[in-house]
């Protein structure tokens, strides 16, 4: 029989047991850590690894590459993120990259054939060609859209800083939201190109942007029927990075501390990870969604940056059809602009050689696509699916209903509805761009905060070609270079 004493002790040591956390967790520890596995993020390792950094790629979602996302629908691979590429050797590592590995063949000029423009509910829908039983140039009202691209650009005709995109349009051309033609300007511009609505954009801000680009006005896209733009990247760099650099999946970034010497970074699932210097590549939307806690708070003058910036919502629908039902005119269609949620269309299928499959994409930006998610949040995807193909149903008059009567499949990416993503890309608003050497909020957004231990990295802090992969590419080397001017001491994690 146990005393008195060794009872007591017994008693101690069970409570001792229960009180102690039954499973220890032991933070990790990199030289350098990076938050987002898209293009920036995955640059910027590449490149730190390459200098003989330890680093750690945090990725929230359960893959990589970010927004250049690929799958199969029919008998080809579609791009349900970023799928044009610049011809421009050199300032662009990626057109070289895949050149030499693929051949000079690879690529192919998209949009090939004639436009149309739904009008007048799809009894005024006109094409492009002057042989078109309603060609677009006898509409005075779409015409005049040819005139835009070479206005938009020029800022001495855009000087009042406070101006949306919408009011210039408006005082030029005298086309308002009423205005029968406004979707060719709303839809088929401003979210074809920017990926918003008209009023959103900054009239003097994309003026003095453009101005400043750099990458060719040329583009082209991967004519290999089974090749997207995510595998290719894969198969150039990604598959190294991963490799070769530490991965975390499904797990999102929740804080980041550098009240300390380190940072500290805490995931969704509690862990934590040290480092000397981390760079954030996750987009303008998460950032403006507060879903990271930063503990000290950011700077005012960092916060104010990339609020300055837009990011709106944002989907590609692909859709697939026993038949290629729009080429009402005989030919291959290039671009459409519907009146409707669909926004502007385009056929991949038509530059993938081989491929057998009538694919259209379309591409609902800002109001169109959060309607769109709207619906699919009472009925599914089915809902959204419904809503286009009865605006394509009614676009052509010579097709009424083939939408839908020659439907098959689809695939659905809502990058507003992501909470990874919160949107599809960025573009300027009226106080993005003040005076573009010195007061931009892209270039404020790039500067490091916390005494040099935080970078920021993305599309959205590129100068002269932002809304890119190339601008994310850029950006993520010039984050973990500038890490490296300020650590310069690889293998000396915390």
């Amino acid at each position: 029989m146990l005393s008195a004493g060794e009872l007591f002790l017994a008693l101690l040591l069970q409570i001792s047991s229960v009180l102690q956390p039954q499973e220890t967790i032991e933070a990790t520890s990199h030289d350098v850590i990076v938050v987002g596995a898209g293009s920036a993020g995955l640059y910027a390792a590449k490149t730190l690894e390459n200098l003989g950094y330890n680093v750690l790629i945090i990725e929230a979602s359960g893959r990589v590459g970010g927004r250049v996302k690929s799958a199969t629908l029919g008998d080809i691979r579609v791009d349900l993120g970023a799928e044009e590429h610049y011809l421009s050797a050199g300032e662009n590592p990626i057109w070289g990259e895949i050149n030499q590995r693929y051949g000079e063949q690879i690529y192919i000029q998209p949009y090939q054939g004639l436009s149309a423009y739904s009008m007048d509910g799809g009894a005024g829908t006109c094409w492009s060609s002057r042989s078109a039983q309603n060609s677009c140039s006898n509409d005075p009202d779409v015409s005049k859209v040819d005139e835009f691209w070479d206005w938009y650009w020029r800022p001495e005709l855009h000087q009042n800083p406070d101006s949306t995109l919408a009011d210039d349009v408006f005082t030029e051309y005298g086309v308002g939201p009423s205005h029968r033609a406004y979707h060719l300007y709303d839809s088929g511009i401003a979210g074809g190109s920017f990926a918003t609505n008209l009023h959103k954009l900054g009239a003097r801000s994309l003026a003095l942007e453009s101005n400043e680009w750099t990458l060719s006005e040329t583009t082209r896209v991967i004519t290999d029927k089974d090749l997207g733009y995510a595998d290719a990247l894969s198969h150039l760099w990604w598959e190294d990075v991963i490799s070769s650099n530490d991965l975390l999946l499904n797990a999102p970034v929740k804080a980041i501390d550098t009240t300390g010497d380190d940072v500290v970074v805490t995931d969704a699932n509690g862990d934590k990870h040290l480092a000397r210097q981390v760079i954030i590549t996750v987009s303008v939307g998460v950032l403006q969604s507060g879903a990271i806690d930063f503990s000290p708070k950011l700077p005012s003058a960092t916060v104010n940056a990339y609020t300055r910036i837009g990011f709106d919502a944002g989907m590609k629908i692909a859709l697939s059809f026993s038949r290629a039902w729009w080429e009402t005119e005989g030919e291959p269609l290039a671009w459409l602009v519907t009146e409707g949620v669909s926004g502007a269309c385009w056929v991949p299928s038509d530059y993938k050689v081989r491929s057998t499959s009538h694919i259209l994409m379309c591409y609902p930006m800002g109001d169109n696509s959060r309607l769109l998610t709207t619906f699919g949040a009472e009925g599914g995807e089915v809902a959204i699916v419904t809503a286009v193909l009865e605006d394509l149903d009614q676009t052509f008059p010579k097709a009424l209903g083939a939408a839908s009567e020659f439907f098959l499949d689809f695939i659905i990416q809502d990058w507003g509805a992501d909470p990874y993503t919160r949107g599809a890309y960025s573009f300027p608003t009226v106080d993005t761009v003040h005076l573009i050497e010195t007061e931009t909020a892209r270039l404020n957004l790039r500067a490091p905060v916390a005494d040099k231990r935080l970078f920021f990295a993305g599309e959205a802090t590129h100068l002269t070609h932002p809304a890119t992969v190339v601008g994310a590419i850029h950006e993520g080397e010039r984050a973990a270079m500038e890490v490296h001017a300020v650590n310069g001491s690889p293998g000396d994690a915390p």
